[in-house]
Formats: structure tokens, C-alpha cells, sequence
């Protein structure tokens, strides 16, 4: 069982909450953003699942010029302390649901001490985390692509053979989705974390959470769940004149559920440079021994600001074992995604910017590693334009 110690002298910390507070007042502020997507896509689906459980046609139409959206609210409450010290909370409410009303949900403690947060948010070491520049709304690297090329999740076929196929299973804080990883995928798991005050460009983080469920009091069965998730993270951002550097890494563990044969790790480094309006950057990150969950992702990318105008290219590439065939013929398949994206940003007004993009997306099963034809595969290409406001 892995001990963890976080956090600052609590003896120093009890001591600056002692003095009273009878002039503080409380501030309620209220924010978000939403997002408005109006975009043609055009995916190439599998024609022929190689799911030998279930196989069969799969085909269909999903092309087309649709409207996508996301959206949230922030309620965030603070009140400073007669002796400097912040006390607030961050609570996020869906304004588009799909399955998770309220998101991250945490308390906020500031002062010369650094910041502790408390509830349900991500780990010290994604929320440090740097990686390519994206001027876009769309995003590759933890992105919405999927919204419009559908290869993420479970493809049914028609009747009466109704064959399906898993396509990529890992894409949310996984390696085949994105750099800003969480251990085994957990997700706003209930945490203590800590982050430094930056001294001469330096600052560091560490979360701990007992298990990774979210929006839970409930308290589980270590022996059944990921457990006791650690994660350190540490980042370097300064400036030299017009030269601007932004270096970050990251690592963390966590206790496998009993019968797993190893504890799971990960770890990630990433930069930026910039200089004279141009930013170039990107990321690498690896998650081990988490069964079809392990693998690795990276992304690099340019981006060119100003005034109002943005303008960027970003590469992601991701991947992992495959969760639908994890191996055949004794051989471990891995699934793989790759996503190309350019994008311009104009701002319209402060927090209203108009976007257009253009996306191509490519996810293969590597079957033929396995003397198997063909794969799972889904591609296709994304050309829209958007507006997203943040309040």
C-alpha cells in the first residue's frame, strides 16, 4: 500500500486562520462559456465489422452540415480573510448534460502558503500540463472531434445482422485521445491537491485521491477500485524580453484493484516557445501497465497571434491497445488515431471570438499486426466555423 504526505506545516496553516475576519465581505461572481459549432462532416465508416463476436456490415450515413454545442456555467464564491487569506469555491454546472449535471465542483484556499483545492476536480499534474498551441475551439489534443467523426464508442449496423464494432474506447483522458492524461482515465475524482507559489518561474503540484469515482461520498472497496492516485506535477513559465518559455512534466501512480497484475502509472512532459507572436510547442505523454488503457500520445503544433487574429496548425497522435481485440492469434493489437487541424480565430469583442477550422481524422486497428486484413477503421475530414463567448 503506497503512504502519501500533501500539503504545507498544518501548524503555520492553523495559524493564519485564527485571525478574525469581521470585515471580509463575500463576492459571488458568475461566469462560463458556451460554444456554437455549424460544420460539415464527412466520415468513412467500416464497411465490415472484424469484431468476431459480433461480425457483419456495419456502413451507414453520418455525413453531413450539423450544429454541435457545449456550454457551463461557474458559480464562484469568494471571501478574503482579514489577514490576505482567499477562501472560495468553483462549482460547474453542464449547460449542455450528458450524463454529469455538475463537473468540477471544489473549494479554493489562497494564500502566501500557495493554493489548496478540495472536491472534485482534476489532478496537479494535468491541470500543470503543456502542450501544442491550438487557437481553435475544436482541438485535437483532448478535442471534439468525435462530435463529428464518429470514432469513438460503439457502431451498430443495421438489421437483421446488427453487427457492431468498438471503435477507439480510450479517447477521454486517455493516450488515444489526448496528453492531458488521468490515471486509468479517472476524471474529477474527489482530491486533496496542493500548488506552490511560483518563485523565479517555478512551481509545483501534487494531488492525492483515495479512489477515482466523481461526484461520490460514497466510500468503496479499495480492493475493487483504483485506489490511493498520486499524481506530481511541476512547470518552469518566464519571459526574457520577447522570448516566452512555458516547460511542464508530470508524473503519478495509483493502487490496481486486486487480481491486476501491476500498479499503473504515467507521465508526461510538454513546452511552449514563443517569440514576436509566433508559438511553437508541443507534448508527450505515456500511460504503462493499465492493461488495454496503456500507450502513448503526442502532439506538436504552430500557432501566430495578432491583434485580433489567431491562427494555428496542431498534430495529435495517439495510442493503445485496442479494447475490442486486445489480442489475437496471441498477438497484442493496438488502435491508433491521428488528427490534423488548422484553424483562425478572430475576436470579435472581449470574450466573443469567431472560429473556422478544417479537420482531417484518420483511427486505424492495427490488425494486420495480428496476420488479420483490415480493421475497425474510421477517417474522414471536418470543415465548419463556430463562435464561442466566455463570461
Amino acid at each position: 500500500m503506497k503512504k502519501v504526505l500533501l500539503g504545507t506545516s498544518a501548524i503555520a496553516l492553523a495559524g493564519a486562520f485564527a485571525s478574525p475576519a469581521a470585515a471580509a465581505e463575500w463576492e459571488v461572481r458568475v461566469g462560463g462559456y458556451m460554444e456554437q459549432y455549424v460544420a460539415y462532416g464527412d466520415p468513412d465508416v467500416p464497411g465490415t465489422s472484424n469484431n468476431a463476436a459480433a461480425p457483419g456490415p456495419i456502413g451507414g450515413d453520418y455525413s453531413g452540415i450539423d450544429s454541435k454545442q457545449d456550454s457551463e456555467i461557474f458559480f464562484l464564491p469568494s471571501i478574503t480573510l482579514d489577514n490576505g487569506i482567499k477562501i472560495g469555491a468553483n462549482i460547474q454546472l453542464e449547460g449542455f448534460q450528458g450524463g454529469d449535471q455538475i463537473d468540477e465542483s471544489y473549494m479554493q484556499i489562497k494564500g502566501s502558503f500557495g493554493e489548496i483545492l478540495l472536491g472534485s476536480e482534476n489532478s496537479a499534474g494535468y491541470k500543470m500540463t503543456y502542450a501544442a498551441p491550438d487557437v481553435s475551439m475544436l482541438n485535437v489534443n483532448s478535442g471534439s472531434t468525435t462530435a463529428f467523426i464518429p470514432y469513438s464508442g460503439t457502431l451498430t449496423g443495421p438489421a437483421p445482422t446488427s453487427a457492431s464494432a468498438i471503435v477507439g474506447a480510450d479517447v477521454f483522458r486517455g493516450t488515444l485521445g489526448t496528453t492531458f492524461l488521468e490515471n486509468e482515465g479517472n476524471n474529477d475524482a474527489q482530491r486533496f491537491t496542493y500548488f506552490s507559489p511560483r518563485f523565479a518561474g517555478f512551481q509545483i503540484g501534487a494531488s492525492y485521491a483515495r479512489d477515482g469515482r466523481q461526484d461520490s461520498n460514497a466510500q468503496v472497496d479499495e480492493d475493487q477500485e483504483l485506489s490511493n492516485i498520486i499524481d506530481i506535477g511541476a512547470n518552469y513559465v518566464n519571459s526574457f524580453g520577447d522570448f516566452n518559455i512555458a516547460v511542464s512534466g508530470r508524473w503519478g501512480t495509483a493502487d490496481a484493484p486486486a487480481g491486476d497484475n501491476d500498479d499503473p502509472t504515467l507521465w508526461s512532459a510538454g513546452a511552449n516557445l514563443g517569440y514576436g507572436g509566433f508559438t511553437i510547442g508541443g507534448s508527450y505523454a505515456v500511460q504503462n501497465k493499465a492493461e488495454t488503457e496503456s500507450g502513448r500520445s503526442w502532439d506538436a503544433g504552430v500557432s501566430y497571434e495578432t491583434g485580433p487574429w489567431g491562427f494555428s496548425f496542431t498534430y495529435f497522435n495517439g495510442e493503445n491497445q485496442d479494447d475490442e481485440n486486445a489480442t489475437l492469434n496471441g498477438i497484442f493489437v493496438d488502435e491508433e488515431l491521428e488528427q490534423f487541424l488548422l484553424a483562425a480565430r478572430y475576436k470579435l469583442a472581449k470574450g466573443v471570438a469567431l472560429h473556422a477550422f478544417g479537420a482531417y481524422v484518420d483511427f486505424d486497428e492495427s490488425l494486420d499486426d495480428a496476420g488479420i486484413a483490415g480493421g475497425d477503421d474510421v477517417d474522414g475530414f471536418i470543415i465548419g466555423t463556430g463562435v464561442k463567448i466566455n463570461f
